[in-house]
């Protein structure tokens, strides 16, 4: 039986408004509007720069002012809004009783800003990569969430957008999705299947 579900943020619980996005980044910034973000970026992920420092770096590679590097982070980050079709599963979800968590690849600057979003008010716990200082997919990541909220692997499904993070999470006996157009269905049929083999 699944009684945990722990869910990637971006791409699955919040997305971006791409038409919006493609027209902020433009060609100097297009990396932002996609998914091969530069390493300073996946550090930045990792809680190893500030926001400050990430915008110093972006407006080197960019050659562009620090002050226009700093406006299209923050653009990015209020591009970030809730999935409702996810908020919805999710909530539906609780009231079933499995416990909910979050298990993301996001700067404490950005997660904080998600944590005024209504969904995260199902979620029993998160394991965000700018406070732990590792970012999925390294198995120690997950072994931290398993552990700080006692979770059975064989009980708990992990969701997320990225193959490579779905497939370290079954390397440790999770059940997974990887999310796409059809991710919540697949979930669904993922935790009624196992409800059958009880």
């Amino acid at each position: 039986m699944i009684k945990n579900v722990v869910f990637d943020l971006g791409g699955v619980v919040v997305g971006r408004d791409f038409d919006n996005l493609a027209k902020l980044a433009g060609d100097a910034f297009s990396f932002l509007a996609g998914h091969e973000f530069p390493p300073y970026w996946h550090d930045f992920d990792a809680g190893l720069y500030t926001r400050e420092e990430v915008a110093q770096l972006l407006a080197n590679d960019r050659q562009c002012s620090v002050e226009e590097a700093q406006d299209k982070i923050q653009h990015l980050l209020l591009l970030l809004q809730e999935v409702p079709e996810t908020k919805e599963f999710i909530r539906q979800l609780k009231a079933e009783g499995r416990k909910l968590f979050v298990l993301s690849n996001m700067s404490p600057e950005f997660y904080a800003h998600l944590k005024q979003f209504e969904v995260f008010q199902y979620f029993d716990g998160e394991v965000i990569s700018g406070y732990e200082h590792i970012n999925k997919p390294d198995p120690r990541i997950y072994q931290i969430l398993l552990d700080r909220y006692g979770l059975n692997p064989s009980e708990t499904l992990f969701a997320d957008d990225k193959p490579v993070n779905t497939a370290a999470a079954a390397a440790l006996g999770l059940h997974t999705v990887t999310f796409g157009n059809d991710g919540l269905e697949q979930m669904r049929a993922v935790i009624d299947s196992q409800e059958a083999n009880i």
